[in-house]
């Protein structure tokens, strides 16, 4: 790793998911030469938290997979489905993996320097002359900053908001139980309360598993609330798994949103949640955020001043999750009812495709014809 200088080629602030993918796909990139500086407030090496997501092809993170699912359950009180998923996997990375090897593989390249140091601003300089960023560290220039630390605050009043609050509980069993085609994706068994809550369940060998509750709303529980319906869920659906052990617990908050986050003020591009890379409908974030990197890079790569934004035709995802998330904010129709729909009217992979905004129109039209439209018509008009 190289001295601390002044001047970089990219300064990277923020070196979570988002700032870790942009600095390996540039060492990747016809930009690998770059100089970068990477800055967090916290050398990040706990396993934090688990990113999980779909894709048909190995992405850029491909070797520290910890595992993946080529077929999923889909369960409510009244339906219950296998999902086979191919062409896609469901793929689980763990934060400490990917960490661990971002920072081996950044240990490797003498044009990347990372420090530990709290960002206070980063501000745009005249004449297009690029920015200067302002740490507890001192003061470091370049012509672009790549930024994923979140500054704003979104009135929720003015837009569509729901919190995707969660807790996992990661298990170990006495015996050895679980097995591959034991995955669900959801498993909306447990009482709604007037919100949308679902377990997700993941094996990874045959006495571990991840159990995770998700709810979708602005109401947040109590650690021990959390913990309640879990440890209810496991007694009734998984009951035959008998003793187990709590071997780590991860709890966090994803906004979903239909806010317009700013991607760009001139050289300063955000990215991450704070770039808008969060899906509104569904909370995914992971991909997408690698997704964007891919095109940005491209585009800097290129000197495309438009840094791979998307045309206005393939934003048009955008709104189908902003609709989505009004119908589900504003209870105009039961969330596990409309997924049970999707999931029992559509082929596993025209619905995948569609909330990965992989999908073409003609699928999207057919996928449509399986929701209540009377509900989303209404949704749309604002009846």
């Amino acid at each position: 790793m190289a001295s601390v200088e002044k001047h970089y080629d990219f300064i990277v602030t923020g070196a979570g998911a988002a700032g870790r993918s942009f600095v390996y796909q540039l060492l990747h990139s016809p930009l690998k030469h770059s100089r970068v500086l990477l800055i967090d407030q916290e050398r990040k090496q706990s396993d934090d938290r688990t990113w999980c997501f779909w894709e048909s092809t190995p992405g850029p993170f491909e070797e520290i997979v910890h595992y993946s699912w080529p077929k999923l359950w889909f369960h409510t009180y009244d339906y219950t489905r296998q999902l086979d998923i191919a062409p896609f996997s469901y793929k689980m990375i763990k934060a400490a993996d990917y960490y661990s090897y971002t920072d081996e593989c950044f240990a490797k390249h003498k044009n990347v320097v990372s420090i530990i140091a709290d960002v206070a601003s980063v501000e745009e300089l005249p004449d297009q002359k690029g920015v200067l960023v302002h740490t507890s560290e001192g003061d470091f220039s370049a012509p672009w900053c790549i930024n994923s630390i979140w500054r704003g605050t979104i009135d929720k009043s003015k837009v569509q908001y729901l919190d995707q609050h969660f807790k996992g509980w990661f298990v170990r069993t006495k015996e050895p139980i679980f097995k591959d085609g034991d995955a669900t994706l959801m498993d909306f068994r447990v009482p709604q309360h007037d919100d949308f809550r679902f377990m997700y369940v993941f094996p990874d060998t045959p006495n571990t598993a991840l159990f995770e509750l998700a709810i979708f709303s602005n109401e947040h529980l109590s650690s021990d609330g959390y913990d309640e319906i879990i440890r209810t869920y496991i007694k009734e659906c998984w009951s035959h798994i008998g003793e187990f052990e709590i071997v780590r617990e991860e709890q966090g908050v994803i906004p979903m949103t239909d806010y317009s986050f700013s991607t760009r003020n001139g050289p300063i591009i955000h990215v991450g949640t704070a770039g808008g890379d969060t899906r509104a409908s569904t909370g995914y974030t992971f991909l997408y955020i690698h997704r964007r990197i891919q095109r940005l890079l491209q585009a800097l790569a290129k000197g495309d001043n438009r840094l791979g934004d998307l045309n206005w035709f393939d934003q048009r995802h955008q709104y189908y999750d902003s609709l989505m998330l009004k119908v589900l904010a504003e209870k105009r129709y039961p969330g596990d009812q409309l997924f049970a729909r999707l999931f029992r009217d559509n082929p596993p992979p025209r619905l995948l495709r569609f909330l990965n905004g992989e999908s073409h129109l003609p699928e999207e039209l057919a996928l449509m014809s399986t929701t209540p439209i009377p509900v989303f018509i209404r949704a749309m008009i604002g009846a």
